[in-house]
């Protein structure tokens, strides 16, 4: 008798697990990400040339903890909500769909599906726990270009440290208004009281106006994604009250020169991304006061290479990105399908 190929195989005992109503993690869900996925999200590890690969996005998917530790990756029962689920299901030309173009076809229907079912059901592991992080030195101040052991890389991560302590924790019920929507609220770490919001999947319901919502916790935001989002000028004096916003995304908005103006109150800014923004050179040189500011990005907008060199001149190191070299998204959030670019 001839054997039926891999996937026919792995493709009958699929379905047969969805018809009994449960799906091993171990036998069909780990296949698919070992093959399509872990190669970009493993768990951080030395390479053969000494450097620290960290994952990307911060998303891990070769161990349990990675994939529950990072929330909203998984919302258990409720695969529509989980931005795993969320990204593999994006239209094949959306930016944000996973796998990215460059790696290949998206997932087939039938792994989509499976994934959904695992998750739907409740997302159990089994007795698989995966990979333990490998144990890494921190570099020594005379390690050049970061080699072995250069955990973060990040100056921005430091300023999260420091700007955390002696922040209270807002109050429970305070975050239980921002269960329902349009805005993704969580913390940037287990025991930190700053805040990372997003509202991937409502891009298109949140403006101006909707921007005032987040003023009880404006001083808590660290981390701010609003790309896509139909938000303009007049919504940057809110976000010009987040004393202690350290990375700030408002590509593909409606934002120009007053409202990039308006930032140069977030004196703790390190990253800003205004790709595709309408901002020139005036909104540029509104920035000079921000000192602290390592990265930013201008692909598409009107900003001249002077005004770039005048920016630099005044804030020693900023790296000041022209082309599409663009930052990844914060992956923190979920909700429904992303529209296209």
């Amino acid at each position: 008798m001839r054997t039926l190929p891999f996937t026919v195989l792995f493709l009958a005992s699929s379905l047969l697990a969805q018809a009994k109503g449960s799906v091993d993690f171990q036998k069909q869900i780990l296949p698919i990400f070992e093959a399509r996925c872990v190669e970009c999200h493993s768990t951080a590890h030395a390479g053969p040339d000494g450097k620290l690969k960290k994952p990307k996005g911060g998303v891990v998917l070769d161990s349990k903890e990675g994939i529950t530790g990072k929330k909203g990756l998984i919302v258990a029962k409720n695969a529509d909500t989980s931005a795993l689920y969320v990204a593999i299901t994006l239209p094949a030309d959306d930016e944000d769909r996973m796998p990215p173009e460059k790696k290949g076809d998206p997932l087939s229907k039938e792994q989509a599906a499976l994934i959904k079912t695992w998750i739907d059901e409740g997302a159990a592991f089994g007795s698989w726990t995966g990979k333990k992080a490998e144990p890494i030195a921190a570099a020594k101040p005379n390690d050049k270009d970061g080699k072995v052991g250069k955990v973060s890389g990040k100056p921005k991560v430091d300023a999260i440290v420091r700007l955390q302590e002696g922040v209270k924790p807002i109050a429970p019920a305070t975050l239980a208004t921002f269960a329902e929507g349009p805005f993704t609220v969580v913390s940037v770490g287990d025991e930190s009281a700053l805040l990372s919001v997003s509202c991937r999947g409502n891009n298109d319901t949140v403006d101006d106006a909707m921007l005032a919502r987040l003023a009880p916790i404006a001083s808590h935001i660290c981390e701010l994604d609003l790309s896509r989002t139909r938000v303009s000028d007049a919504g940057c004096k809110e976000i010009g009250q987040m004393v202690r916003l350290v990375n700030l995304d408002l590509r593909q908005t409606a934002v120009g020169n007053q409202g990039v103006a308006a930032l140069a109150t977030c004196k703790e800014l390190r990253s800003l991304n205004l790709f595709g923004t309408k901002v020139g050179d005036y909104g540029l040189a509104a920035l000079a006061t921000l000192k602290n500011l390592e990265q930013l990005y201008v692909w598409q907008t009107e900003v001249t290479a002077a005004a770039i060199v005048r920016l630099r001149d005044g804030i020693p190191g900023l790296r000041v990105v022209m082309g599409p070299d663009l930052p990844e998204p914060m992956p923190e959030g979920a909700g429904g399908q992303r529209r296209r670019r």
